[in-house]
């Protein structure tokens, strides 16, 4: 069993997308690879992260999710990205847009 915390912060002056500024974004949806020995163990696509659209501010307080999974073996890595609304889901204004999330490692000390 690994466990991880994700922490996501809209940085002062917004977000930048399309050439225009946004004060505020919401996740969307994620998507997850999970690797175990190089070999594709997990391929998970869908809406919103534990259940929750967190809506990130501009300078604002960051939202911090923790999560955990479990590895058929050691070494592993989760990697993948998250789509986000312009604005709010419920008025957005402006295309989705990916951020990616670097390969983290999964592995037993």
């Amino acid at each position: 069993m690994f466990g991880y915390s994700i922490r996501m912060l809209l940085k002062p002056g917004g977000c930048f997308v399309h050439g225009m500024s946004f004060d505020s974004c919401q996740l969307y949806r994620r998507h997850w690879i999970i690797k175990s020995n190089n070999n594709v163990v997990g391929d998970f696509n869908g809406e919103a992260v534990i259940g929750q659209f967190p809506l990130l501010r501009s300078g604002k307080k960051e939202f911090v999710y923790e999560c955990c999974i479990t590895s058929a073996a050691s070494p592993g890595s989760i990697e993948g990205s998250y789509t986000f609304i312009p604005d709010r889901l419920a008025d957005p204004q402006g295309s989705p847009f990916e951020v990616e999330v670097t390969r983290f490692p999964l592995v037993l000390p």
